[in-house]
């Protein structure tokens, strides 16, 4: 079972090793600018996600107050992606699982979005398995998804 574990010093390397499939590279930015954004940039929390001592993937949770780009405010996984070697094993299912339930129990917000690169049928496959559904928008060319609690 899939847990999540906060990036830190003692395991931030292993993230940034953990790429995608070369075929992947334009659905996902790397997690080396995810976590340079987690650091600088305020409301994100990055995430190893662990199949038992092993970071199989990593996600990304953002908080963006309204403004004039979205008209409220909006929590998001912002980043979600397996490593290449731990593809196709359920560790997307297990691991997009973890990141709602851990967003249940300590964000408590109504609303989670999510967004996907138009062409990544897999990855919108995954999240509408899991109760997000399109909403018509874009956001920097990528498709909107939604889950509503």
């Amino acid at each position: 079972m899939i847990q999540l574990k906060e990036i830190d010093q003692s395991n931030y390397k292993t993230c940034i090793a953990l790429k995608t499939a070369k075929e992947q590279e334009d659905f996902v930015s790397p997690n080396w600018y995810s976590l340079l954004e987690s650091v600088f940039e305020a409301q994100r929390q990055a995430f190893g996600l662990y199949n038992e001592d092993e970071m199989v993937g990593f996600v990304l949770f953002s908080y963006y107050a309204a403004d004039e780009d979205y008209p409220k405010d909006s929590w998001w996984i912002e980043r979600f992606m397996i490593g290449q070697t731990y593809q196709n094993q359920g560790f997307g299912t297990q691991g997009l699982t973890a990141s709602i339930k851990w967003f249940l129990d300590q964000v408590q917000a109504k609303e989670l979005r999510i967004s996907s690169v138009p062409g990544n049928i897999i990855a919108e496959q995954l999240y509408e398995k899991h109760g997000f559904v399109k909403t018509g928008e874009q956001v920097s060319g990528e498709t909107v998804l939604l889950r509503k609690f």
